[in-house]
């Protein structure tokens, strides 16, 4: 009697310890599977090491198109940037995808921001201008760039811009406001007027280029003043549109503007030097411009 007893309390202990043998295993696969499924939530597709390894790094290198600053990137009728006023019209403007329009510091109004890459523009049809004919093309910008040529104004043939009126620094024109116009589509071959003194930056600076078909003249005038006059025997025809931020040159986008451009004004006439200082000041141009962007 005493041994079946016996062997009846060693069977007890025996389903006892297996018993929780099987719940310690069962806890253990649920806490298993716990973490898989957190796992799996944290990040659905890449294990993580392998995320880890394919994350990019701070500061890396931009991609090729956006340092090379020459794309023409799908632009965005009447719309602006992702930045300040983002979706608010534009009137007569197709913006590149990085272009913005917004409130302008120390200026009222709106200005056209640009980050200086190539899909940094904007495009206006209707502002054009018959470039072998008589034209004064004028803009209010800021330039934030510390270096390197910017195109604020250019129209366009399909190799070279017909004129660019911004800021050079190339050659013995070291950081000069300048206003040039391309005689023959080839390189080298233009005509430019430059300021005396050094192109500001961080500062609105109005820039103003004038072009005289019958005295075969360009002409710059900075903040309303005469910097140079300069003969031009020959101007290539701008087929295209009036270009903010951006030129063309050996048929590629060149020399995006970095910082800012507002109170543009197109004339199909060259001013005189009354009139553009006239026009600089403030006062109602005259005579009225034929096409007018970004003004106040």
């Amino acid at each position: 009697m005493a041994d079946a007893d016996e062997r009846e309390a060693r069977r007890k202990r025996t389903l006892g310890i297996t018993a929780l043998a099987t719940g310690l295993v069962t806890v253990a696969g649920m806490v298993a599977v716990a973490v898989m499924v957190q796992d799996r939530a944290d990040d659905p597709s890449t294990p993580r090491a392998a995320a880890a390894a394919a994350a990019p790094k701070a500061g890396g290198d931009p991609s090729p198109k956006a340092s090379a600053g020459q794309t023409g990137q799908t632009g965005q009728t009447g719309q602006g940037g992702s930045g300040a006023e983002a979706g608010a019209p534009v009137p007569g403007l197709k913006l590149g995808s990085a272009a913005k329009v917004g409130a302008a510091d120390g200026r009222d109004g709106k200005a056209l921001q640009l980050p200086g890459s190539g899909d940094g523009y904007a495009e206006a049809a209707d502002a054009s201008v018959d470039t072998t004919k008589d034209f004064t093309v004028s803009a209010v910008v800021s330039n934030d760039a510390a270096s390197a040529s910017k195109a604020a104004l250019s129209q366009n043939g399909d190799q070279f811009f017909s004129f660019y009126l911004g800021r050079e620094d190339s050659g013995s024109n070291k950081n000069r406001w300048v206003f040039k116009v391309q005689t023959a589509n080839e390189a080298g071959k233009s005509a430019m007027a430059v300021s005396g003194a050094a192109a500001a930056t961080g500062r609105w600076t109005t820039l103003t280029g004038v072009y005289n078909a019958k005295a075969k003249s360009i002409s710059l005038y900075v903040d309303g003043t005469l910097a140079q006059t300069t003969t031009a025997p020959s101007i290539v025809a701008g087929t295209g549109p009036l270009e903010l931020g951006r030129a063309r040159y050996k048929g590629q986008w060149s020399d995006a503007w970095k910082g800012s451009i507002a109170g543009v004004q197109v004339w199909k006439k060259a001013l005189t030097a009354d009139q553009v200082a006239k026009a600089v000041s403030g006062a109602a141009a005259d005579p009225a411009p034929a096409a007018t962007l970004l003004g106040s």
